[in-house]
């Protein structure tokens, strides 16, 4: 009995009698609080959405800066090259500038080599110069080789056109004035046009023998 006695005061100590009063607050404060919470959770997750947007669109901004990239160490390389090139074609400048110079030296040497010639030649010119022909009365107050008489060759032959006749075939008179058409004594033959080609029949005819009747 003493034991029975002990556990229900046990039970008697452990329960709490709450209210109404006190049960609805506290119900109303967890649910400000779980509104609260919601709120939070709703302010996390569009922050959650934009970072992630955030994220793709630095991925895509860090791709095209990784092809800029690419393109500048090719467009680089291609420059070295361009560098390359233009620092060889520099030294070969260089190289025929130098040659260059020495080429106008050596022109230098020939013009005054070759100037000699020329005044040699100058001068043989004047010498023939002084030859001077028969009509040049320059320096008489007449004008260099205007006035000079040319005169004819009588040596040369004159070409004249051939005259040949028509009725006698022969060279230097035509049938008109020929001695054979005019004259009938010496007209045996009689000539006719025909065209070439053409075989020529007999005008005279046939000749006529008499012969015995059989």
């Amino acid at each position: 009995m003493a034991l029975e006695d002990d556990t229900s005061e046990d039970e008697s100590e452990s329960e709490v009698n709450f209210t109404f009063e006190e049960l609805q607050n506290a119900y109303e404060n967890l649910f400000k609080e779980y509104e609260c919470i919601c709120l939070k959770y709703k302010t996390l997750k569009k922050n959650a959405i934009s970072i992630s947007k955030e994220l793709e669109n630095l991925k895509n901004e860090n791709s095209k800066y990784i092809i800029e990239i690419d393109s500048l160490q090719s467009k680089n390389s291609f420059y070295v090259n361009e560098i390359d090139i233009l620092n060889v074609s520099s030294k070969l400048s260089i190289d025929s500038m130098e040659e260059n110079e020495k080429l106008k030296i050596e022109i230098d040497a020939l013009k005054k080599y070759f100037s000699i010639f020329s005044n040699s030649s100058a001068k043989l010119d004047n010498l023939l110069g002084l030859q001077r022909c028969v009509f040049d009365k320059a320096g008489l107050g007449f004008e260099e080789m205007k006035n000079v008489k040319h005169f004819k060759n009588f040596f040369v032959k004159k070409v004249e056109p051939q005259i040949c006749c028509n009725y006698c075939g022969r060279i230097g008179h035509i049938s008109t004035s020929c001695f054979y058409r005019n004259n009938d004594c010496f007209s045996k033959t009689r000539k006719i046009w025909v065209s070439k080609g053409t075989l020529v029949p007999n005008l005279q005819g046939p000749k006529f023998k008499w012969v015995p009747k059989v």
